[in-house]
């Protein structure tokens, strides 16, 4: 049994899903580009700074509660193509193995809370941000994005978006308002995973033999130690940069790192649609069309990345003052020196999702997150407490580097096909 509209061949075609996430995607940094500069304003770099801070701790304990599903959780999706019984056992497999992991993370999430200093500084932050953590595992993204639902994620996040940002204008006035605006956050995602959970339910059902076999606990260790050794000069670098310096460079970092975070997230649009894709493609064996699409990915990854970088460095003053304002120069420097990973990581998205992760070649990933992991550790330690968030642009950047040159080794090792 193959259910109606999953089926490849029956879904909407690439370009649609390719226009439908890059909708969402421009219309979520439209809609950040309306509050982000108003945030900034009205909490100040140093409460800015402590609630960056308290997400990015949020999102450190989350990487140990997903791992690496959302890219099994796609790629084991996009390879049932559709089929009822299939879809259901993967289904109920993942989403056990996630909802397992959430609950041991969540307590020891809580135990570091009372354990930890600065987390019990920030504690009713966190306990907010708590939330977060557990409704991610009824997100279910992954599956959406495996049956190329990409219509129904589009209409739904815009929608909550929406309601997202008109409430943050009406609740968050004052700088005393940054747990309301945390809550406003958090809160975001508990509906979606709510809306996304319940809509599901009409798609796939939960095998409850299947609910704790743990099938894919390997390929989810090897992916998750890549996304833990990823986050070391992503995630745990706002984390540790928040531990060894102050809540006012973490205000600088960030606000250079989410607007380069904008950059890379707009390819990153296109790359999420090609991995169900080229997912769907390598299991049928169309070697052909792999290599057409892939060549396209190529060189929409030059044509984009290279004005973003020169734009980019060039106007970063005006750019900082017209999102952020006054107080914020010292991101200026931070975020010249981060733009260039734009290319490296946009290049590395491509071999990475599109290519290994296809081709299952998860223990490629994981060598080049170590590579890059132990480089970021060396410069977080070596820098960030001493050159603050100059030192943590300075490890995104150098660390990118790593990880990119390491899936080009690759790259050439495995797949006879020129850039």
């Amino acid at each position: 049994m193959v259910i109606k509209g999953l089926r490849l061949e029956n879904m909407g075609s690439l370009k649609k899903n390719i226009a439908y996430k890059g909708l969402l995607t421009i219309s979520n940094y439209l809609l950040a580009f309306i509050t982000f500069p108003y945030i900034t304003r009205v909490l100040g770099v140093e409460r800015f700074g402590q609630v960056n801070f308290a997400l990015n701790v949020v999102e450190y304990f989350l990487i140990f509660a997903t791992l690496g599903i959302n890219t099994i959780g796609t790629r084991e999706i996009a390879a049932v193509n559709g089929v009822q019984k299939k879809l259901n056992h993967v289904f109920s497999s993942i989403f056990g193995m996630n909802f397992v992991l959430t609950i041991i993370v969540s307590i020891i999430f809580l135990i570091s809370i009372q354990l930890i200093t600065k987390f019990n500084e920030n504690s009713c932050l966190l306990y907010i941000g708590l939330g977060k953590i557990i409704s991610t595992c009824f997100l279910v993204e992954w599956f959406y994005t495996g049956i190329e639902k990409f219509k129904y994620i589009t209409i739904r996040s815009l929608l909550i978006k929406i309601l997202y940002v008109i409430s943050v204008f009406i609740f968050v006035k004052t700088r005393t308002d940054y747990i309301l605006y945390f809550l406003l956050t958090v809160g975001a995602v508990v509906l979606n995973a709510i809306v996304n959970f319940l809509f599901c339910r009409k798609l796939v059902k939960i095998d409850w033999h299947d609910f704790y076999n743990f099938e894919f606990i390997k390929p989810n260790i090897i992916l998750g130690i890549q996304a833990l050794m990823t986050s070391t000069y992503m995630t745990f670098n706002v984390m540790w940069l928040g531990l060894v310096s102050t809540d006012v460079q973490v205000g600088y970092y960030t606000t250079a790192f989410r607007l380069y975070f904008i950059a890379i997230s707009l390819f990153g649009a296109y790359t999420a649609v090609m991995i169900p894709r080229m997912s769907a493609i390598v299991a049928e064996g169309n070697n052909e069309l792999f290599r057409v699409l892939l060549r396209k990915s190529f060189r929409i990854c030059i044509l984009f990345c290279i004005p973003i970088i020169i734009v980019g460095v060039i106007f970063t003053p005006f750019i900082i003052y017209l999102v952020a304002g006054h107080g914020y120069e010292g991101a200026i420097i931070p975020m010249r020196i981060i733009m260039p990973a734009v290319l490296f990581v946009c290049i590395a998205q491509v071999i990475a999702l599109q290519i290994l992760v296809p081709f299952k070649k998860d223990k490629a990933l994981l060598v080049a997150s170590i590579a890059g992991a132990s480089l970021a550790l060396i410069f977080n330690f070596i820098f960030v407490k001493n050159y603050g968030a100059i030192g943590s642009a300075l490890t995104l950047l150098f660390s990118e580097f790593c990880v990119t040159s390491i899936y080009l080794i690759y790259y050439t090792k495995y797949f006879n096909h020129n850039i």
